[in-house]
Formats: structure tokens, sequence, C-alpha cells
């Protein structure tokens, strides 16, 4: 007659109970901070859409959203329309809430950040390209609303690049203007500007 050992196996730590214990709380904190504020933890600005070029500004993430200050992490996405390539030499945006029942450009206390992506930025001709930014904030954004908007003030300087290798420009859009969402439907869980018109 054979005899058979039994082996037992050290459970793996993260199978004991104290280990899955703050996981459903951590969970929890998670959605009720995306909740929050959806229209700033996902949000997306048109900073400039012409026939050469179109900037758009995504906010991927908030530090510290109930302030008073914190820090403001996102992708600017670089389109480049025109059959010449560009250098960006500066490229920074400001963005500020609008009171919602102000008329014009009265910007309130809720959102104030200026975002900026590291430059030089060469954008092939007719390519796109995503360049990460950022930019502290001051201001409450849990306060804001998908029905807000906002004025947006760019500097954004670039030279086109010839075949010659030589640069001609520089060239700088600074037009501020005030953007409305969301867009392109309501049912977003999130801020879109939809509507943008000089300010």
């Amino acid at each position: 007659m054979r005899t058979v050992a039994e082996t037992r196996f050290r459970r793996a730590p993260w199978g004991r109970k104290k280990h899955l214990m703050p996981l459903p709380i951590l969970s929890v904190v998670l959605m009720v901070t995306a909740m929050a504020s959806p229209v700033m933890l996902r949000m997306t600005v048109t900073v400039i859409d012409d026939g050469n070029l179109t900037l758009t500004a995504s906010v991927q993430n908030v530090v510290h959203p109930s302030g008073p200050d914190g820090k403001i992490v996102g992708i600017m996405r670089v389109t480049n329309h025109a059959s010449t390539d560009l250098l960006l030499t500066a490229a920074s945006v400001r963005i500020q809430s609008l009171a919602p029942d102000a008329t014009g450009e009265s910007t309130d206390a809720r959102l104030d950040t200026t975002i900026t992506i590291s430059v030089p930025l060469t954008v092939r001709a007719g390519a796109t390209v995503n360049a990460p930014f950022s930019g502290p904030y001051s201001g409450n954004v849990l306060s804001l609303t998908l029905g807000d908007s906002f004025l947006v003030t760019p500097s954004i300087t670039w030279s086109t690049v010839l075949s010659s290798g030589s640069l001609e420009g520089p060239f700088t859009y600074d037009q501020a203007k005030v953007c409305s969402g969301p867009g392109p439907s309501p049912s977003d869980a999130f801020w879109i500007s939809s509507f943008c018109e000089n300010a």
C-alpha cells in the first residue's frame, strides 16, 4: 500500500482577506472622485482650428481638484494641415471659467489655468503630434458643470519650414475666444468645446 504525503501550499499574500478589504473602498473613492467633476477630469478645448493648423487640449487628470492650488495634466493634439513642415516655438493656453449668469467675458474664480507644451516641436506636413502638457491652476473645479463656458486665450507661435530648410515666419495666434459646450451630444459624460466665438 502506497502512502501519499499531503503537500500544503502557503496562500499568496494577495489572497488573504486583510489585503482584499481596502480594494472596494479604494474603488468607491475613485468612482466618487470621477463623478464629482466629469467636466474637468475629461475636458477638451479647441485652441485653434484653421486651414493650416489645429490644436486641441484634452485634460486627462486633475491633481487636488478641490484646490485652492492644483495641477492639470493632459495631451495637446497638434495637426498640421499644410503641405510643409511647421516648427512650433511657443504653445501655451490660458483657460478661465466664466460666471454662469454673467454676460460677456466675466471670469470667476472656479478655474484659472495656463497649460504649456515643450517646444520647439516640429510637426511634419499632414501629420498629427500628441504632446503632453501640464500647468498649475487655482480655483475649485468640483464646482464646474457641463453647461459652463470658458475664456480660452492662446499664445501660439510657429514658423513654416521651407524645402530649402530655411524658416518662414514666425507667425503668431493669440485670438481669445469664448468656448461653450458640451458637445457633440448632451449625453456625453465630459465637456467638449462645441462652439467658440472670438472674445
